[in-house]
């Protein structure tokens, strides 16, 4: 065992050693291509490099990203926007292939009646629910529901103007036929609503069940954040889906907590096999793109052994 955490405190210091040297040598990147007033090009990008211990080390970059942002105004009342992003392995040099992965791909309108979105993008019931429980940079999050999970492909997406602090929010994906049970085209239809007042967020979606497409049961999931002072805030997640476990809920707790410098971040849960899970993580941020960080997280429900990361990350 010490010679194990020996081995753990040699590689969080190299790691951080790296992470150092890359923050002071690194030059910050322009993000904006082309602007206009107008029009607006922006290229984005999320670079990782982390080690990753389990039963055995890994290193990877799979989680690395890059991508383009336009939007462009018609009129007063009415723009476009469109996004392209792609996935890679910053770790890897695969000459064969460049990007492994197409993650958010889509087109869409926004008024004064709302937002229409059509492509590739995270669920309503993500950006509704569960997505406040997405907060470790590796493995930790737990949901029912995820950004894939009833999307990120062939979607359309309508979100309604905020009233009061109110916005409702529907979808519905389509799955050709050859991918459904049935052999015919199915659609999942999901909703949700999401509020916001003062210092306090709430937010309530359902993915409706479609045999053919294959959901078997109705999911409906609940969030709350609250900003309990500047530098804390509390996140919980209940999910309810029949027959999903031994039981059919699945609850979460979470934390984040800005000392100045990075954030601390936590949180527990229970799945619907009865199972406790936990993870905690910290950072440790440069500048507004550059942070490292270390996490460890446990329980059945993430991995059968525990999982230990430490690594760097750069935005811009």
């Amino acid at each position: 065992m010490k010679k194990q955490f020996k081995t753990i405190g040699k590689t969080l210091l190299a790691f951080f050693t790296i992470a150092c040297l890359v923050a002071a040598w690194a030059p910050v990147q322009a993000v904006t291509l082309y602007d206009d007033g107008d029009t607006k090009i922006d290229l984005y990008s999320r670079l990782y490099l982390l080690y990753e211990k389990t039963d055995a080390g890994r290193i990877t970059g799979n989680d690395s990203r890059i991508g383009l942002r336009t939007s462009s105004r018609v009129n007063d009342d009415l723009s476009v926007f469109a996004r392209a992003e792609f996935r890679y392995d910053a770790s890897q040099r695969e000459r064969n292939q460049v990007f492994n992965d197409r993650r958010n791909t889509y087109v869409g309108l926004k008024s004064s009646i709302g937002q229409l979105t059509v492509g590739n993008f995270d669920s309503i019931y993500y950006q509704s629910v569960s997505h406040v429980m997405d907060i470790f940079e590796n493995e930790g999050f737990i949901a029912l529901g995820q950004g894939g999970t009833a999307g990120r492909a062939n979607s359309v997406a309508y979100s309604s103007p905020e009233l009061h602090g109110l916005k409702l929010h529907v979808q519905a994906r389509h799955y050709p036929e050859g991918d459904t049970v049935s052999g015919d085209e199915e659609f999942i239809f999901q909703a949700g609503a999401t509020f916001k007042i003062q210092d306090l967020s709430l937010g309530v979606s359902a993915i409706i069940d479609n045999e053919d497409a294959g959901r078997d049961e109705t999911l409906i999931g609940f969030s709350a954040q609250y900003k309990v002072i500047d530098a804390l805030s509390v996140r919980l997640l209940v999910e309810n889906q029949k027959d999903v476990g031994e039981q059919d809920y699945h609850a979460a707790l979470g934390l984040i907590f800005n000392y100045g410098m990075g954030d601390l971040y936590a949180s527990v849960g229970q799945d619907p096999d009865e199972e406790t899970y936990f993870s905690l993580g910290a950072n440790y941020k440069f500048s507004k793109p550059m942070r490292v960080f270390a996490e460890y997280c446990n329980g059945e429900t993430i991995d059968p052994d525990d999982v230990i990361t430490v690594g760097f990350r750069y935005d811009f």
